[in-house]
């Protein structure tokens, strides 16, 4: 049970019903949310957040009385240098209650208190799920959506999280007949969906799961038009043909031209609506076609100059590398070595670029260390690399990958004690014993030991691949040269 902020009204017995609310509880949710906007007036958002919390307790779908301005309450006092809620805090407000209702207000309490915290967001969409109150729901995951295009280091973990919260706020709303909103919140997973693509484009997942909830959608719009005129049928089907033609992988080049030519009206006539511009970048770089995609760059630094949003410049050197990283696999195929070395080093100029600056906004971020040490490591640049790895490995995602990387660092100098030393432990604590990273620690690691003149430890590390993998590099031929 939440405490009863300061000055409660007298009649604010926390009697509040489930997802249903009565006329009754909404007039008691009211008298809070009237009393929270004064203070939020007076500057005292402690207080303020408190009562908009007590007042969502009889009213958990007042996405207009309490969410939106709560949220105002929120950044304003983050900006006045309120602090972020501590360990105890924490502790006793869990969003995971198995009370939805309660986890509801622990999650409201401790968003007023971060707002850029995106785990207390999400756990007030979750809940609000839980209890029914779809549309307090649907504005928390559309938060969480804004966090992600704005946040260069969402992961896969938490797009993947915001598509199934979505889907099935969406399939309440569908269940409970409310046609208008399911749509809105399906058309918002496939959004981050092909956020979730253009981001980590390595990921299959949002591929996978973009037909599925596609055709939902589809259904969706379908079933909510079907009261409507023959006339509106018609203009519906129009409309499900573009969704799905939106999203296949392989259409012909003038549907997406057409596709494109409405996309860039959209943006035109919404040029501040973030999905517009999203939709029509996807659009512009779906067909590998150079002149769209740098119309798509252009468009991206446009945006970031204007809006000063890092994002939008990180989105075009994104394309911009995949770009040249594809004129370098078009070069390989006409077997001009020369060629290839040029394109090569061009890519390579770029990136080291590109993430050094990624390095300079983010200092603390892990992974783009990673990334610009890489790059550094392709350059022969290892000195500079060397301790970019050994902090950037701090992260899990890529702490084997810093010691092979490492230990690659350290031969390449003929430090090859260091060099056996960081890839034995490594290997010894890799869980995957059989996999293409772990014969290339091995790999490295017997060519540690083979320039150090240990042939015992060389042919043992050798014989270990060989194991695994009897074709691995020039492992035989290596094998084969050391003296028995």
């Amino acid at each position: 049970m939440l405490s009863k902020a300061k000055g409660a009204p007298p009649d604010s017995d926390h009697s509040a019903t489930g997802p249903v609310t009565s006329s009754e509880d909404k007039a008691k949710a009211r008298k809070w949310f009237v009393r929270a906007r004064e203070l939020g007036d007076k500057r005292q958002f402690e207080y303020a957040i408190e009562y908009y919390v007590n007042g969502l307790e009889f009213w958990p779908d007042a996405v207009e009385d309490a969410c939106k301005p709560l949220h105002g309450c929120a950044v304003a006092r983050r900006q006045t240098g309120g602090k972020k809620p501590g360990l105890k805090d924490t502790m006793r407000r869990s969003v995971t209650d198995k009370d939805a209702k309660k986890a509801l207000m622990n999650a409201a309490w401790l968003f007023g208190h971060d707002p850029d915290n995106l785990q207390y967001i999400e756990g007030f969409a979750r809940n609000a799920s839980k209890l029914g109150a779809t549309a307090s729901a649907k504005w928390a995951a559309g938060v969480c959506l804004k966090g992600l295009e704005t946040n260069p280091k969402a992961s896969s973990k938490q797009f993947q999280g915001l598509v199934e919260l979505l889907e099935e706020i969406g399939d309440h709303a569908a269940a409970d007949g409310n046609g208008a909103l399911g749509t809105e919140v399906f058309q918002m997973a496939v959004d981050t969906l092909s956020l979730w693509q253009r981001r980590l484009p390595r990921d299959r997942q949002p591929e996978e799961r973009m037909k599925n909830l596609s055709t939902k959608l589809t259904i969706l719009k379908g079933k909510y038009k079907d009261s409507g005129s023959f006339r509106d049928s018609i203009v519906d089907r129009e409309e499900q043909e573009e969704l799905h033609d939106r999203h296949r992988s392989v259409q012909a080049d003038e549907r997406v031209d057409e596709l494109i030519v409405k996309a860039e009206e959209e943006y035109r006539t919404n040029p501040n609506d973030g999905r517009a511009l999203n939709t029509l970048i996807e659009l512009l770089t779906r067909r590998e076609h150079e002149p769209s995609e740098a119309k798509a760059i252009g468009i991206l630094v446009e945006e970031f100059k204007r809006t000063g949003e890092y994002g939008r410049k990180q989105l075009a050197d994104d394309i911009r590398m995949k770009q040249l990283n594809r004129a370098v696999r078009l070069v390989g195929k006409s077997g001009d070595a020369e060629a290839v070395k040029e394109h090569q080093l061009a890519a390579l100029r770029f990136e080291m670029g590109v993430f050094k600056e990624r390095l300079e906004r983010y200092p603390t971020d892990n992974r783009v260390k990673f990334e610009y040490a890489v790059r550094l490591f392709r350059a022969g640049r290892f000195d500079d690399a060397i301790p970019l790895f050994q902090t950037a490995r701090v992260d899990p995602k890529n702490k084997t990958a810093c010691a092979l990387y490492l230990g690659r660092c350290f031969y390449r100098k003929a430090y090859h004690s260091q060099a056996i030393s960081t890839l034995a432990a490594e290997v010894e604590r890799y869980e995957v014993k059989d996999d293409d990273l772990a014969k290339s620690m091995l790999y490295w690691l017997g060519r540690s030991h083979e320039d150090a003149q240990d042939v015992a430890a060389a042919r043992n590390t050798y014989g270990r691949i060989l194991q695994l993998d009897y074709n691995f590099k020039d492992v035989r031929e290596r094998l084969d040269r050391i003296p028995g």
